[in-house]
């Protein structure tokens, strides 16, 4: 058994379809994986866990003007395969709940934007900028990679792209981990015995793996700013088979031209950190 399975589902590119923000475009992406042995031991109460299959699809909608498209839009959405879906149905349900809020989300934001983006057009639409640019003027893009999908941990990052004129786009992170038996999307205490120390950590972490190391933001001011994030939930994190991932976007914990960083803490190096529930140890999908 489990000689195939999906592994990483990508967003696979698509073609947009001229039509009004009312309507929308689905295109599924999907990638094959070999099944690796295991050993079936495991040691510290670590589950063994299997990988599981499933796809991903681009949804797209925008926003048209003057006879002319003013903004596209793409969100994701992502779904097991029928057949581990039977086997998993909280974390389908989820999945769902995720897919549905991300549609909702950029639907939402779109009605928001239009009023201000039409009359920016209307403002500027003599400029020769806007005459020589015959494609869409604005972007909105949340964008969708898998990070680990197994009878244990379902996770992933979708990276936020937001252009709405100006100076430049800004690039933000939101990131998921689930319990693949319950559904229940899993917080930093669940994941970890304690929170304690963790924002230090992550600071740590952030400056030894930060290049160039110029780039680096203040320690003080990022601690101030982490803690604020564990604090208030916002802290953008996934699960991989080997690390836990920390997601800053712009302007997180320092200025934009800092750019966004993902920063790692190995499970080998702070094992006594985790909830061993969560750490992998099974069979890796290969793909």
């Amino acid at each position: 058994m489990w000689k195939k399975v999906l592994a990483a589902g990508t967003a696979v590119l698509a073609l947009g379809l001229v039509a009004p923000i009312t309507s929308d475009y689905s295109y599924t992406g999907m990638a094959m994986a070999c099944e690796e042995p295991g050993d079936l031991s495991t040691p510290g109460g670590i589950p063994f866990s299997h990988p599981l299959a499933y796809g991903s699809s681009i949804q797209r909608s925008q926003i048209n003007h003057d006879g002319r498209v003013l903004m596209e839009a793409s969100t994701y959405e992502v779904n097991l395969d029928p057949a581990f879906a039977n086997d998993f149905p909280k974390l389908q349900e989820s999945l769902e709940k995720l897919s549905a809020d991300n549609w909702s989300y950029m639907r939402r934001m779109m009605y928001q934007w239009e009023p201000d983006l039409v009359e920016q057009y209307e403002q500027s639409k003599n400029h020769d900028w806007y005459k020589e640019n015959s494609g869409p003027l604005y972007s909105y893009e949340l964008s969708y990679s898998g990070l680990r999908a197994d009878s244990a941990v379902f996770s992933c990052v979708g990276g936020e792209f937001i252009y709405l004129g100006g100076a430049h786009p800004v690039f933000y992170y939101k990131a998921h981990v689930f319990d693949s038996n319950t559904g229940k999307e899993l917080k930093l205490n669940d994941i970890f015995k304690t929170t304690d120390g963790l924002a230090e950590i992550i600071v740590e972490e952030t400056e030894s793996q930060i290049e160039p190391k110029s780039s680096m933001p203040d320690k003080a001011e990022a601690l101030k700013d982490i803690k604020q994030m564990i604090k208030d939930g916002s802290l953008q994190y996934g699960m991989t088979e080997d690390d836990f991932i920390v997601y800053f976007g712009n302007y997180a914990i320092g200025p934009y031209a800092m750019g966004t960083l993902e920063v790692k803490l190995p499970y080998k190096k702070y094992f006594k950190l985790f909830n061993n529930k969560y750490v992998f140890y099974g069979t890796r999908a290969k793909g």
